[in-house]
């Protein structure tokens, strides 16, 4: 039943003078402002104040935003100056309708996408083609500016006496644990070894971790985040034929360890494609294509069991009429925006073969992203299905075929009372 007007003066008279109501009604209505007019009415009242800073709330806001699919792209390119363009996009026609400011500059001057999870986008120091990056990494919740994190500094053992790199980063919400981590391999060039390190958002510490990597990591920032673990692309010296092969390097966010797993047996000559890891509906995929060939085949390979080796299938097969360096991500529409050799995006009718200038010069990184309320600053509560989006390609060749499921969580504060969850 509708409420009329009288009800509700009744009840905003009512929470503005400190009685504050739980009208089911009142509550519906709130959890449909988007998180801009949400900060911004909490300055009408301590009571409103109090409701949209109450965890309860801020799950209710997130699960309706997810499940009316309230997403949208996050673009980061450089201009024609060179400096780093922040740029919300629709997930459909890839409009533009906001762009994001950093609140805190880069010393280095430029920042590289390490993910996305829950609403929060992890960040690290780089150079202006992300071909370099730091240790110095940050959380940040774009639509709270305010809510900007550094992440604590940590002493990397070898780091005084041998140079190093680091070559491998991600970064994801695990369910199981109610924790935000972020991953850091790095590599020393002298003695030729690796050390594994995680953040803990929850214990807002880092720690090493016993590991041996005996490969070598192709992806700097890791592209997926299934079944638990955070995946990389990496090769491996072959003992018997001397070549490398290709494999993929996984990070247990549980039980914190690395561990190979193999890819598919591809069945044609793998010199000349390149391939980059997707969620295919909460299982492991690989894409491989040919970067150098115009109308040329992309396959789509799924792992139908999650470490079986065994159970890698080709699921999809389509054409991309253009020379490309890399695949970015999926449209709405359908249409796969690409980098092609000339640094542009465009966007790629998979099944019509039409091609779309974006008209935006790369390089450029596009991730899906949900506005939140969820703080970086930890004091989160539990959250039952995360949002984890890499920084590279998440497919989606259709809504019904490959397609990143998602979930939030929000700021922590106290208050007594609990929220009914509405229809």
């Amino acid at each position: 039943m509708a409420t009329d007007v009288s009800q509700w003066k009744e009840m905003l008279d009512n929470s503005m003078s400190g009685n504050f109501i739980l009208s089911e009604n009142l509550v519906d209505v709130l959890l449909r402002l988007p998180v801009k007019s949400i900060i911004r009415f909490k300055c009408v009242c301590q009571s409103w104040q109090t409701l949209f800073n109450d965890p309860d709330f801020i799950n209710m806001h997130l699960r309706r935003a997810i499940t009316h699919n309230n997403c949208c792209m996050l673009l980061k390119y450089l201009s024609s100056s060179e400096e780093e363009v922040y740029s919300l996009r629709c997930n459909k026609d890839f409009a533009e309708f906001r762009r994001l400011q950093v609140p805190v500059p880069s010393k280095t001057d430029y920042y590289h996408i390490v993910g996305s999870s829950n609403g929060l986008i992890c960040l690290t120091e780089s150079n202006n083609k992300g071909s370099y990056v730091t240790v110095d990494t940050f959380l940040w919740n774009p639509s709270v500016t305010a809510q900007w994190k550094p992440l604590p500094k940590y002493l990397i053992n070898n780091m005084m006496t041998s140079p190093f790199m680091v070559v491998g980063l991600g970064f994801a919400f695990h369910p199981r644990i109610d924790d935000y981590k972020v991953v850091r391999i790095v590599y020393f060039l002298k003695s030729k070894t690796y050390e594994v390190h995680f953040y803990s958002l929850k214990q807002d510490a880092w720690k090493n971790i016993d590991a041996n990597v005996h490969c070598h990591i192709h992806d700097t920032v890791s592209r997926t985040f299934v079944n638990g673990a955070l995946h990389w692309l990496a090769a491996k010296k072959n003992q018997v034929s001397g070549k490398s092969d290709d494999l993929i390097l996984s990070f247990d966010m549980v039980e914190d360890n690395l561990r190979e797993m193999i890819l598919p047996e591809f069945g044609y000559d793998e010199s000349s494609t390149q391939k980059c890891l997707a969620d295919y509906k909460g299982l492991l995929s690989v894409l491989v294509y040919n970067a150098h060939r115009c109308n040329d085949n992309c396959d789509i390979w799924v792992m139908d069991e999650y470490s079986v080796a065994s159970s890698w299938t080709k699921r999809f097969t389509f054409c991309l009429d253009v020379e490309i360096l890399i695949l970015l991500d999926f449209l709405d529409n359908g249409e796969v925006v690409v980098q092609n050799k000339n640094g542009g995006l465009v966007a790629c009718d998979p099944n019509g073969g039409k091609i779309r200038d974006l008209k935006v010069a790369g390089p450029a990184c596009l991730i899906k992203y949900i506005e939140s309320l969820v703080s970086p600053r930890g004091g989160n509560p539990p959250v039952e299905q995360p949002i984890s989006y890499p920084s590279f390609s998440t497919l989606s060749l259709s809504e019904e075929e490959i397609h990143v499921e998602v979930g939030e969580v929000g700021e922590s504060s106290k208050r007594p009372s609990k929220l009914s969850q509405p229809s």
